[in-house]
C-alpha cells in the first residue's frame, strides 16, 4: 500500500511540474526571458538540498513536549504512522559545507561574482520567490482545467437484507445492488459516470450515464437492470453569462502569471544588486490564487485585488551623504569591499600617527619640542586606535550579516577579495616595504641622534600592524615598526661588516630599480587614459553644477592635466637619472660613505612614493553621464517590466467594472435537458419511448441587488484609485531617475574635487614631515614651532578623510550607475543569475521613434530595444481573423482612458452606454 501511495504522489508531483514549467516557458517567451530559467529544483550543492524522498520525507526533529500530542491527544491514541515514520536528525544536510569553494586554510574567499552565485544557490528568499512563481503557474493550470471536458465517475456495491416485517411480504429478502447513489434509479452506492464542460460564455453541459443492477436472492432470484443516459445544458443569457464574466478568472490568472514572470525577471536583477551593492529588494512574484479553495482563483470576488499597488516605492539607491565631502556608502559586497579599504586606510593612519609620535618623542628628548605637543600627538593616536577597534568590530558584524543574507551560517570564515578597488591603492605595498627596509638599515648603521634627523626620509605610508592586510600607502609617512629600535634606544652593539653592507646596499638598489619600473608602468597607464580624461574634463567643465557652486573651472582644464602629466614625466626622467647616479656612486663608495648614500636613497624613495601616488591618482577616471531625464524616462517606459505590469494592472481594474456590472442584471437562463432509459433487463437497450426532453427559461428579477450594487460601486472607485496610483507610480519612477542622474552628475564633479583634495593632502603631509625633520643650525638647538604636532596630526587626518572621500564618491557613482541600469529596465541577467556587462553607453537604448499615438503604452514592453518579434507584435495588433484588434487600437490611441470631460458623466449616462449584449457576449 505504501508503494502505491508513493507512486501516486510521485506522478502527481511530476505532472504538476510538467504543467507549471510548460506555462512558465510560454510566458517567458512573451516576457523576453530565457526558456527553462524558472525551475524550483534545488542545487545539490545548496544548503537547502534535501536528499530524501520529496513525496515521503522523514520526520524532522520535533519538540518533545509537542510530540506527545502526536502519540496521544485528549486520551486518544495517535496514528500508528507517526510512531513508525522514518526520522532524520537533520534539517539542513550535514555535509553541505564540503561543497563550499574554500581555500587551503578553510576560508571562503569570495569576489562579487562568486558571492552572487553562492547566494543564488543557498538563499532561501530567492528560492521562495521561484516557488511563488511556480504556484502562480499552478493556478493558471487549474483555471484552464475549468474549461476542459472533465470526467467524473465511480461505482459501488451494496448487499441489503430485510427481515420479514421490514420487507412487507412476510418473508425475509436480500438484494445485491450495483447502482448510483442519490438517483431516481434506486438505492445503493455510487455507480455513475459524468462528462462536464464549461463554455467560454458560461454554458454548463453535463452528460451522464447511470446504471443500477439488482440481484434478488429471495423468492425467485430475480435480476433487474436500469440504465439512464442523461444530459443537461444551462446557458445564462444575462447575469452570470458572457465572456466578460466567465473568462475573467482565467484572464486574471494568465495575466498574473505573465506579470509574475516579468516580476521575477526584474527580481533577478534586483537580487544581483542586493548582493553586489545592497539594493533593497522591492519584491518578486505575488500569487493571486490559492484562496479559500486552494486552487486557481477560487476566492476571486472581483474586489480587493490590490490593483493600485505598482511595485512599492523603492527606486534606485539612496542619495544620502556619509560625510561633508564624500558620498553615501554602499551596501552588499561592494560595501564590504569599501569598508575593507577604509579600514586599510585607518590602519595606515594609526601606524603613521604612531611613528610620528615616536619622532616627536625623540625630538622632545633632544630638547627641540615641548611635552604638550608630544601629548597632543599621543592623544590623537589613542583616539585613532579606539576608532579602528570599533570599525574592525563593525566590519565583522557586517560580514556576519552578509553571510546570513546569502543563506550561510555566520561561523564560516569569509574573506572579501576582489580587484575592483585596487586602483585606489595609490602606492604599491612593495614601495612601502622597501622604505621600511632602508629605514631599518639606517638605524643600524648611523648615530642615534643622526637617525632622528634622517627618519623623515622613509615613506609616506606606514607599515601595517602585525597580521593585518596590506594597507593603502597614502596615509602618512612610514617609520620604523614597533618591533624595531625606537628613537630613544641605543645603537645595536654589533655593526654589520663592510661586505654585508655592500650586499644589503646592492639588494636595496635592485629593489628600488624594480619599483621604479612599476612607476614607469603606471605612467604608461596614465598616458593611455589622458585622451579620454581630456574629453571628460571638457564635458564636465561647463556644467551648471560647476557654475552654480562657483567651482574654479581651472580644476577641469585639460591643459592643467597636460601640465601635471608633463611634470610627472619630467620627474620620472629625473628620478631615473638620480638612480643611475646613485648606483654609480655606490660602486665607488667606501664603508664610511655608504650611510650618506643610503640617506639619499631613502629621500629618493619618498620622492618615488609621492610620484607614484600622483601618477595613479591622475589615472583614475569617471565616464560622464550625458543621458537626460527625459531620455531616461523614455527608455524606462519601453523597457521596465514593472511598468508593463502597472499598465496591465490598471486595465485589470478597468475590466472589473464590466465584470461586476454583470451582477446587476436579471438572471435569464436557457435550460435544455433530457434523458434516455433502457427497456427491459438489457442495460444497453435504449429506446426513445422511455426518454424525456425538457426545454425552459428561468427568470430572476433584479429586485434585490444591494450587495451587487455596492460591489459595482466599489469597482468604480477602485478603478479611479488605480488610475491615480498609476500616474503616481510613473511620477515616482521619473523622480527616482532624475535623482539618480543628478547624483551621478554630482559625483562626476565631486570626484575631480576629491582628486585635488588628495593631492593637496599629500603635499600637506610632505611639508609637515619635512618641517619635523629640519635639522638645527650648526651650534644651535633650534625649537620647532608650537603648532608642529597639531599640523602633523591634522595633515594625517586630512589625508585619511580625503582618501576615503575619493573612494566613497567612486563607489557611490558605481552604485548609482548600476541602479540606473536596473531602473531603466536595460539590465540583463544571464542564465546563471549574473549581470551581463553592457558598458556606459545608455544612448543606444533611447527609442528612436515615439510611442504610437504619443501615449503611455510602449510598443516594446520587453527588456532592451526591438526585442519583440515582428510576428508576435503583429499578433498583438490583430485578432484571430486578421482584422485589427480594436482593444489594442484604442489602448494605443488613448491609453489613459476617456477625456476628463467624459469622466464626469452621470451614472445614468454610464448605464446607457453599456448594453446587455456587450456584457453578455
Amino acid at each position: 500500500m505504501a508503494s502505491l501511495e508513493g507512486c501516486s504522489r510521485s506522478k502527481a508531483r511530476l505532472r504538476a511540474d510538467r504543467d507549471a514549467y510548460h506555462l512558465l516557458d510560454q510566458k517567458s517567451t512573451v516576457a523576453g526571458g530565457d526558456i527553462g530559467a524558472y525551475r524550483i529544483g534545488i542545487d545539490p550543492r545548496s544548503r537547502m538540498y534535501d536528499n530524501d524522498s520529496p513525496d515521503c520525507p522523514p520526520m524532522p526533529p520535533d519538540d518533545p513536549t509537542s510530540h506527545h500530542y502526536m502519540v496521544s491527544v485528549d486520551g486518544k491514541k495517535g496514528a500508528k504512522y507517526w510512531r513508525e515514520a522514518p526520522r532524520t536528525p537533520w534539517v539542513d544536510p550535514p555535509d553541505w559545507r564540503a561543497t563550499l569553494p574554500v581555500d587551503a586554510q578553510g576560508r571562503l574567499v569570495l569576489d562579487s561574482t562568486a558571492a552572487v552565485r553562492l547566494g543564488l544557490v543557498n538563499d532561501p528568499d530567492f528560492q521562495n520567490e521561484l516557488e511563488e512563481l511556480y504556484l502562480s503557474a499552478l493556478d493558471v493550470s487549474f483555471e484552464r482545467f475549468r474549461f476542459d471536458t472533465q470526467l467524473f465517475g465511480g461505482s459501488g456495491i451494496e448487499y441489503v437484507a430485510d427481515g420479514r416485517v421490514r420487507s412487507g411480504t412476510g418473508e425475509s429478502s436480500s438484494q445485491l445492488y450495483v447502482s448510483p447513489s442519490n438517483s431516481t434509479l434506486g438505492p445503493g452506492p455510487a455507480n455513475r459516470w459524468r462528462l462536464q464542460k464549461l463554455t467560454a460564455t458560461g454554458g454548463e453541459m453535463v452528460v451522464g450515464l447511470a446504471n443500477t443492477l439488482v440481484w434478488q436472492f429471495a423468492g425467485g432470484n430475480d435480476y433487474s437492470s436500469r440504465t439512464l443516459l442523461d444530459f443537461s445544458i444551462v446557458q445564462p443569457l444575462l447575469r452570470g453569462g458572457g465572456r466578460v464574466r466567465i473568462l475573467e478568472r482565467l484572464t486574471v490568472a494568465e495575466r498574473a502569471l505573465l506579470a509574475n514572470v516579468r516580476s521575477m525577471e526584474r527580481f533577478r536583477g534586483e537580487y544581483y544588486l542586493n548582493v553586489a551593492v545592497g539594493r533593497f529588494l522591492s519584491g518578486g512574484p505575488q500569487r493571486r490564487g490559492g484562496l479559500l479553495g486552494g486552487a486557481g482563483l477560487s476566492g476571486f470576488a472581483g474586489v480587493n485585488l490590490q490593483v493600485g499597488n505598482f511595485g512599492g516605492g523603492n527606486f534606485g539607491g539612496g542619495n544620502g551623504n556619509s560625510g561633508v565631502a564624500g558620498a553615501a556608502a554602499a551596501g552588499g559586497y561592494l560595501g564590504l569591499l569599501q569598508t575593507q579599504k577604509v579600514l586599510s586606510n585607518q590602519r595606515a593612519n594609526v601606524a603613521a600617527l604612531r611613528d610620528s609620535t615616536m619622532q616627536l618623542a625623540a625630538s622632545y628628548d633632544a630638547g627641540r619640542i615641548d611635552r604638550f605637543q608630544v601629548d597632543l600627538a599621543r592623544q590623537a593616536l589613542f583616539n585613532a586606535q579606539s576608532q579602528l577597534l570599533r570599525a574592525e568590530a563593525d566590519f565583522q558584524t557586517s560580514l556576519d550579516n552578509f553571510k546570513v543574507d546569502l543563506g550561510l551560517p555566520p561561523d564560516i570564515e569569509l574573506v572579501i577579495a576582489d580587484p575592483l578597488l585596487e586602483p585606489f591603492n595609490l602606492l604599491s605595498p612593495e614601495v612601502t616595504a622597501l622604505q621600511n627596509d632602508v629605514a631599518d638599515v639606517l638605524l643600524t648603521t648611523v648615530d642615534p641622534v643622526e637617525a632622528v634627523e634622517n627618519q623623515v626620509d622613509t615613506a609616506l605610508d606606514a607599515t601595517p600592524v602585525p597580521d593585518a592586510e596590506p594597507v593603502d600607502p597614502l596615509a602618512g609617512p612610514t617609520l620604523p615598526t614597533p618591533d624595531g629600535p625606537t628613537l630613544s634606544e641605543s645603537v645595536p652593539e654589533e655593526v654589520p661588516a663592510e661586505a654585508g653592507e655592500t650586499v644589503e646596499s646592492d639588494r636595496l638598489l635592485a629593489e628600488a630599480a624594480a619599483q621604479f619600473a612599476v612607476v614607469e608602468s603606471d605612467l604608461q597607464t596614465l598616458l593611455n587614459v589622458v585622451p579620454a580624461r581630456r574629453e571628460h574634463l571638457l564635458a564636465i567643465r561647463d556644467r551648471s553644477e560647476v557654475v552654480n557652486a562657483q567651482i574654479d573651472r581651472a580644476l577641469f582644464d585639460p591643459d592643467l592635466l597636460d601640465e601635471r602629466v608633463a611634470s610627472i614625466e619630467v620627474d620620472v626622467a629625473a628620478w631615473r637619472d638620480s638612480l643611475a647616479t646613485l648606483q654609480a656612486e655606490f660602486v665607488e663608495a667606501d664603508a664610511a660613505e655608504r650611510p650618506k648614500l643610503l640617506r639619499r636613497l631613502s629621500a629618493m624613495l619618498l620622492e618615488l612614493s609621492i610620484l607614484q601616488a600622483r601618477t595613479r591618482l591622475d589615472a583614475l577616471d569617471l565616464t560622464p553621464m550625458e543621458l537626460t531625464p527625459q531620455e531616461a524616462l523614455e527608455i524606462a517606459r519601453v523597457n521596465r517590466r514593472d511598468w508593463a505590469n502597472a499598465r496591465a494592472s490598471l486595465v485589470d481594474a478597468w475590466r472589473l467594472i464590466h465584470f461586476n456590472a454583470n451582477n446587476l442584471m436579471s438572471a435569464v437562463d436557457l435550460v435544455f435537458s433530457g434523458d434516455l432509459a433502457n427497456v427491459g433487463d438489457n442495460p444497453l437497450r435504449f429506446r426513445d419511448t422511455n426518454g424525456r426532453l425538457r426545454v425552459g427559461v428561468e427568470f430572476d428579477s433584479p429586485t434585490s441587488r444591494l450587495a451587487e450594487r455596492n460591489v459595482y460601486r466599489q469597482s468604480l472607485i477602485e478603478y479611479q484609485q488605480a488610475r491615480r496610483s498609476y500616474y503616481q507610480f510613473v511620477d515616482r519612477i521619473y523622480q527616482s531617475l532624475r535623482g539618480t542622474l543628478r547624483q551621478i552628475r554630482l559625483n562626476e564633479v565631486n570626484f575631480e574635487l576629491r582628486r585635488e583634495a588628495v593631492l593637496v593632502a599629500i603635499a600637506q603631509v610632505d611639508l609637515t614631515q619635512l618641517r619635523l625633520s629640519e635639522p638645527p643650525k650648526p651650534g644651535a638647538t633650534e625649537q620647532f614651532n608650537n603648532t608642529t604636532a597639531r599640523d602633523l596630526v591634522q595633515a594625517l587626518g586630512d589625508l585619511l578623510n580625503a582618501q576615503n572621500d575619493l573612494l566613497s564618491v567612486w563607489v557611490n557613482n558605481r552604485v548609482q550607475r548600476l541602479n540606473l541600469e536596473l531602473d531603466l529596465g536595460v539590465m540583463l541577467v544571464d542564465s546563471q543569475g549574473l549581470r551581463v556587462e553592457m558598458g556606459d553607453d545608455f544612448d543606444m537604448f533611447v527609442p528612436r521613434c515615439p510611442c504610437p499615438g504619443g501615449g503611455d503604452v510602449s510598443p516594446l514592453p520587453l527588456a532592451g530595444p526591438c526585442l519583440l518579434p515582428p510576428d508576435l507584435a503583429q499578433e498583438l495588433q490583430t485578432d484571430a481573423d486578421g482584422s485589427p484588434n480594436e482593444l489594442m487600437k484604442g489602448e494605443l490611441a488613448n491609453p489613459m482612458g476617456p477625456a476628463p470631460a467624459e469622466e464626469t458623466r452621470e451614472l445614468t449616462q454610464i448605464d446607457a452606454t453599456i448594453s446587455p449584449s456587450q456584457l453578455g457576449d
